[in-house]
């Protein structure tokens, strides 16, 4: 009777189990994206500054014939890194940039930034005419500094220029963007006088903030450049793999 008993109660035992078990939904297979501590970038700088976009009211003789745009220069850096900002007093290096297309003192500020630990390397690529379009290929880009400041003068000019200040290339999720595209307007850097295209004009004393210049003579409301980001590398996709449970019969 015993034995019975036992036999009987493993039945029911078995029994109950497959039947859990065919009840239970079928547990999904869900694709996700494990980000990487880097990603490879190239970065696509447009220059869209032209008579056409920004007329001049003087009309186009009085747009410069050599406009152009000095050699880029940047950083990839932390979140606390501010490098330039609107609304801010201008640096030394971003004063050089602005007023005679420099790089050597806003360099320097980045490098003290490197040793800092707030940026992981400096960008430098070349200066271009406007318009036109030049490319910086494969650029790593380190998790840990994941923001992109890039700027370049708008030349001939007292002290204007366009950038990006402190770009996050991750989005909330911590995920790497796959492509970033920004319009990028005129600034005033704040330190030079001038309202025309023109270089070696007297200092602002005391400087100014910088500030947009949107709309405001001899620009429109129009976009100066163009910056787009598009990622080389393909994330892995790992296939992350539930505990399934399984009655033994």
């Amino acid at each position: 009777m015993i034995r019975r008993a036992i036999a009987l109660s493993l039945f029911l035992l078995l029994t109950l189990t497959a039947t859990l078990a065919a009840q239970r939904p079928e547990p999904s297979l869900p694709n996700a994206t494990i980000p990487t501590a880097t990603a490879r970038y190239d970065i696509v700088f447009e220059g869209l500054w032209s008579q056409a976009t920004h007329p001049h009211p003087n009309g186009a003789g009085s747009f410069p014939g050599d406009a152009h745009w000095s050699p880029l220069v940047g950083a990839l850096h932390k979140s606390s890194l501010e490098l330039w900002k609107a609304g801010t007093l201008a640096s030394a290096g971003v004063e050089q940039m602005a007023e005679t297309g420099g790089t050597t003192l806003f360099n320097g500020e980045i490098d003290a930034a490197i040793v800092a630990n707030t940026a992981g390397s400096r960008l430098n690529g070349p200066g271009l005419l406007s318009p036109a379009v030049v490319t910086m290929t494969d650029v790593l880009v380190d998790g840990n500094y994941s923001n992109l400041t890039l700027v370049s003068m708008v030349a001939p000019s007292p002290d204007w220029f366009a950038g990006v200040s402190g770009l996050s290339l991750k989005d909330g999720q911590g995920q790497w963007k796959t492509e970033i595209i920004v319009d990028l307007y005129p600034y005033d850097a704040g330190t030079e006088e001038g309202s025309g295209y023109s270089l070696s004009n007297p200092d602002t004393v005391p400087h100014q903030l910088i500030h947009s210049l949107t709309g405001i003579t001899p620009f429109s409301a129009q976009p100066v450049a163009r910056l787009t980001l598009i990622r080389r590398d393909t994330p892995p996709n790992y296939l992350m793999l539930p505990v399934i449970f399984q009655s033994v019969q």
